[in-house]
């Protein structure tokens, strides 16, 4: 592997180097040289330390994608600060919580993000607002950049960036990851991505996601360039396949999904896919049946399974030779990384094949929550071999066959008890996946009285497909035990999505009509 950066401002100025006056990043008709793009990163850093910004100061970035985003999120950690990036699609609520939760020395904000918020001076009373953009906001104006005062390295373990979970269960929760685990990560990644100079990344992932920045990070590891954009659906992602040919593109199931019905309808051609070397997945496990669809429309194509949590930014891959035959699989540890099974039940270390809670130690362990003890004491806990290393206790389910591969079951916290069993709601969604007119799946339990949980199914599928519900009903009798059955099946013409491609099981309750014991 080529030699990590300990911290962010080593790693922007390798980028800085190896790019040089090539372009490195461009947002819809803006883009900046390596170099130049260095500069403005220095110069921004320093007009914060000009501000007051001290030692572990948080900025919340509040922009649109663009250039700015990524500039200003890599100068807060440069001058010494917590970035604090916001994804560009959360409302007033969301952004709201977050500020409050990490009480940012100052907000980076644009006037064209603002105006996706219904009351922008409610959500950002309290803290200082520096305008960027070509629209100045009348609150502040962004410091000037001065450029001559070199900022000093950066601690390699100090906080860097302060990203925010999706909270698709509750409210967003911050995590700590330091400059080192960053920069490490990116050069992990880039390494056995083989990113190289010639390569372009296409970013459709924020960067208030850690798979996002990874795709920024790793450009500049490994100095290579990058577009980025926002995800608007499969005809924009055909427009950027063609008019950028990227070699690479990260995604998770939602938009791996979205791909396989665009090859499906025409929407995107095996042309439209030449360009690319590799692609990786991550957020969840990407369905057989999509896989197999972008695999036969694009068989150069190398697919890259990864599995990583916030905690822990990335635990491990699967190599793309290994795909094909173990299309469920993601893989084995990374360089650096242990990853344990341990029984639940009796807090074992399971040794070879078998089932248990995924144990992340080694390289990549985050620094821990925001200012949430109770959480850090229940995620960042000892290595359960004995001895003082921290490890990250994922909550995640996980199976090992004999070569070591690596294969999701459930979420721990999400197990289902149905009639003294324990269902995993995944389980239940892989019975209907692949049914005739069946899109997304989601599968979660209600209060079910006595008998535990009651549960319920969603599918996304047309309205007009009359029967759809029926022939989901029949394929769960055919083949799950009667204990594993759905409550009840929900047709949507969509399901809800957080920020991150995720389904949003939260919003989805919020669709449904009240469980009433009825089927």
């Amino acid at each position: 592997m080529t030699a990590a950066a300990t911290d962010l401002l080593s790693l922007l100025r390798r980028g800085a180097e190896r790019r040089g006056a090539s372009t490195f990043m461009a947002v819809g008709a803006e883009s900046v040289a390596g170099d130049t793009f260095a500069v403005r990163v220095v110069s921004a850093a320093a007009g914060l330390r000009g501000l007051g910004l001290g030692p572990g100061d948080r900025v919340a970035i509040l922009l649109t994608r663009s250039v700015d985003e990524a500039v200003w999120l890599l100068a807060v950690a440069i001058a010494g600060g917590i970035a604090v990036p916001i994804h560009g699609k959360l409302k007033d609520l969301q952004v709201a919580h977050i500020l409050r939760d990490c009480a940012p020395f100052a907000v980076v904000a644009s006037a064209n993000r603002l105006i996706a918020l219904a009351d922008p001076q409610a959500v950002l009373q309290g803290p200082r607002v520096l305008a960027v953009g070509e629209r100045e906001l009348p609150v502040a104006a962004a410091p000037a950049p001065t450029g001559d005062d070199a900022p000093t390295a950066p601690v390699p373990d100090a906080p860097a960036v302060l990203l925010y979970t999706s909270g698709s269960t509750g409210l967003a929760k911050g995590i700590l990851q330091s400059h080192r685990n960053l920069a490490l990560g990116a050069a992990l990644v880039a390494d056995y991505l083989s990113l190289g100079p010639t390569d372009h990344v296409l970013a459709l992932l924020p960067l208030s996601f850690d798979y996002g920045l990874n795709q920024l990070l790793g450009a500049l590891h490994a100095g290579c360039a990058i577009t980025a954009a926002d995800h608007l659906g499969i005809g924009e992602m055909a427009h950027l396949l063609r008019a950028h040919r990227p070699t690479g593109l990260a995604g998770v199931p939602a938009l791996w999904h979205e791909v396989a019905a665009g090859l499906a309808s025409g929407a995107l051609t095996a042309a439209d896919g030449a360009s690319l070397r590799y692609m990786t997945n991550s957020g969840g496990a990407l369905r057989p049946a999509d896989g197999a669809a972008v695999r036969a429309a694009w068989p150069h194509v190398r697919v890259f399974a990864m599995y990583g949590l916030t905690e822990a930014f990335r635990s491990a891959y699967l190599p793309p030779d290994e795909y094909d035959a173990h299309p469920t699989s993601f893989g084995r540890a990374l360089p650096g990384v242990e990853l344990l099974l341990v029984d639940p039940a009796t807090g074992v270390v399971v040794e070879g094949a078998g089932t248990g809670e995924l144990v992340h130690v080694g390289a990549l362990v985050a620094l821990g929550y925001w200012r949430r003890p109770e959480d850090d004491a229940a995620r960042f806990r000892r290595d359960p071999r004995g001895g003082t290393r921290c490890a990250v206790w994922s909550g995640d389910l996980v199976r090992r066959d004999e070569a070591g591969r690596l294969f999701f079951v459930a979420r721990g916290d999400r197990l289902l008890k149905v009639a003294g069993h324990r269902v995993s709601p995944d389980e239940v969604a892989a019975a209907v996946a692949g049914t005739d007119g069946v899109g997304e799946v989601a599968v979660f339990g209600v209060d079910g009285g006595s008998d535990g949980h009651a549960i319920v199914l969603c599918v996304q599928g047309e309205a007009s497909d009359r029967d759809l519900g029926e022939r989901v009903s029949r394929r769960c009798r055919a083949r799950l035990p009667s204990y594993m059955q759905p409550a009840v099946v929900h047709v949507l013409p969509a399901l809800p999505h957080n920020p991150n491609g995720k389904v949003d099981e939260a919003a989805l309750r919020r669709m449904l009509p009240p469980w009433t014991g009825n089927r």
